[in-house]
């Protein structure tokens, strides 16, 4: 009986392992079209190259792939599209790597950067958690990133000639009275006066969905939290039962975010959407 049992456990742990290590190659994989891969393939000449240059949120693989959706858009066809986002980014991270997008000689940069610098500016914990990642060189701040933020646009904007799309970033929760989604807003508000300043395309997505959100009123949603349980049950849902990323959000009574931290197909088409209109204009 005991020999079972023991038998029973070690299979256990074997699927569990099994099961854990599945759900993390998905949710971490890097894009295929990452800037890297892409200057190393043989790109067509008649094509434009647009970068999508930021974190987990164009990662896509724990959030809505807006990248992938634009792809297959039969009007956009006349475009090379590039993922160059990678999970737990900061600005800091992307000036570590953007001399890969300016090897590409890109024709558009979209930049949608900030969500992990705010969150790491929250608490010790969670400044901990990238600190642990990414060995950073102080601790998140409001000011560090707009420090880091305006960095990345004057090398952007003094290193290449391509037309530089900033975008604001999604609530942090949708939790309306909450200070995560109210510190989404001042940062949002930094990217758009430094896109003001310099004279750059603004997507305003954090104002669309915010005020949204502020329409529907106060409404019974648990704001942002420091921990990761309530990202990775939604990361399970989608690869381990099928669920899509709107049924996800559905579940949990909410609009636009899945787990307080990404977007679902809802946001996603309206990014999409706006990036679309963006880039059809400029190729006429």
């Amino acid at each position: 009986m005991l020999k079972k049992i023991i038998i029973f456990i070690v299979l256990l742990f074997v699927v569990l392992g099994a099961v854990y290590g599945y759900v993390y190659y998905k949710a971490t994989k890097v894009p295929a079209n990452n800037a890297q891969a892409m200057h190393n393939a043989t790109l067509p000449n008649d094509k434009k190259i647009v970068v999508f240059f930021g974190d987990s949120l164009t990662h896509a693989t724990v959030s809505f792939d807006y990248v992938s959706f634009l792809a297959r858009d039969m009007d956009l066809q006349n475009f090379v599209f590039v993922n160059e986002g990678i999970n737990s980014r900061l600005v800091y991270n992307l000036l570590q790597v953007v001399d890969d997008v300016i090897a590409l000689k890109p024709h558009h940069v979209f930049v949608w950067i900030g969500t992990n610098d705010l969150k790491g500016s929250l608490n010790d914990k969670e400044y901990q958690r990238y600190n642990d990642l990414w060995k950073l060189p102080q601790k998140p701040t409001k000011e560090w990133f707009t420090e880091n933020y305006k960095k990345l646009v004057s090398i952007l904007k003094t290193q290449t000639s391509a037309k530089i799309v900033l975008i604001s970033l999604p609530p942090l929760g949708e939790n309306i009275d909450s200070i995560p989604f109210k510190l989404s807003i001042e940062y949002s508000d930094i990217i758009r006066d430094i896109a003001k300043k310099e004279k750059l395309d603004y997507i305003p997505l954090n104002e669309i969905l915010t005020r949204d959100l502020i329409r529907q009123g106060k409404r019974d949603v648990a704001p942002y939290q420091t921990g990761i349980w309530f990202m990775y049950s939604a990361i399970i849902a989608h690869y381990l039962f099928g669920k899509d990323w709107d049924a996800i959000s559905e579940e949990r009574g909410l609009t636009y975010m899945t787990d307080n931290i990404h977007i679902n197909g809802k946001a996603g088409r309206i990014l999409a959407a706006a990036i679309k209109e963006i880039l059809i204009k400029d190729n006429k």
